[in-house]
């Protein structure tokens, strides 16, 4: 339970409530890719030995599984971003009835978290590169660096929650997360500095699915504002069909990503039949 004395036992109900059915998309999509993407790290790169010194093969690929997670969960992220504007009430209608969503605060509280979780998911992989690959040195380095953010996190969130109220404090975790992710972006520059390689770069989703996903935005808001009331199940199938064109383009225009996952599973499997 999250319990803060500049904040109402109801309002701190509320954020639980909402951190809890948030933390669901982390915990079951993010948490079992940054944690393969890390064993696969380990398993790719040396700890304390330059790229330019390591196997090429092994540093390219691990630059381009890198560079392909990166795209993965930022474009899972942006789907989050964009459709928690305009079905987060219904979510949690759904989910908890009338009474929860009465007061507007857990509806907002969700919209805002769902930028929260798009920072999350960048962290958790860039982060995960860091910590397969950081010597001791760099990791007891790290260490201060994280007491220095947590100390940065305590301050923003005791500031934001007393100005704004709950959706300070998860201002404040973007804060954190942004710095994180500065930190590792920072971290993996200079790491393939010297190797020609910048697995960053492809990063970003790529132009029609940005242009797709923000119409499907548009729409989905409108669809919110003519239907829900009318119809909530109307709503739901907009959405349904809006998430699906979205998708089906960003598999169009990642057929490279998903022909390397099926490459490595293909191989994964061949390896344990033998």
């Amino acid at each position: 339970m999250t319990i803060s004395p500049v904040l109402t036992f109801s309002q701190q109900s509320m954020y639980d409530i909402v951190n809890n059915l948030s933390s669901l998309a982390a915990r079951f999509i993010f948490r079992p890719i940054e944690e393969s993407s890390y064993f696969y790290f380990t398993q790719m790169i040396k700890r304390d030995v330059p790229l330019k010194d390591q196997d090429q093969g092994k540093v390219a690929e691990s630059a381009e599984v890198l560079s392909q997670l990166g795209k993965i969960v930022t474009s899972i992220g942006l789907v989050i971003v964009v459709f928690g504007q305009s079905y987060s009430h219904t979510f949690l209608y759904l989910y908890g009835g009338k009474k929860l969503v009465e007061a507007s605060l857990p509806v907002q509280l969700m919209r805002y978290h769902s930028f929260a979780i798009v920072l999350l998911a960048v962290n958790g992989v860039t982060e995960g590169y860091v910590f397969a690959t950081m010597d001791n040195q760099q990791i007891d380095k790290y260490n201060y660096i994280m007491v220095i953010f947590s100390i940065m996190f305590l301050v923003i969130s005791y500031v934001l929650t007393c100005t704004i109220g709950p959706v300070g404090f998860i201002l404040a975790n973007c804060f954190n997360m942004a710095a994180r992710i500065i930190h590792s972006i920072i971290f993996i520059k200079q790491r393939y500095k010297s190797t020609g390689h910048n697995p960053l770069q492809g990063y970003f989703p790529g132009q029609k699915f940005i242009t797709v996903l923000l119409i499907s935005g548009i729409i989905a808001k409108l669809s919110e504002m003519v239907f829900y009331e009318k119809s909530i199940l109307l709503h739901i199938s907009t959405g349904a069909v809006l998430f699906s064109i979205t998708i089906f383009v960003w598999c169009l225009e990642n057929l490279n990503s998903l022909r390397l996952g099926y490459d490595k599973y293909k191989r994964r499997v061949s390896l344990k039949m033998d």
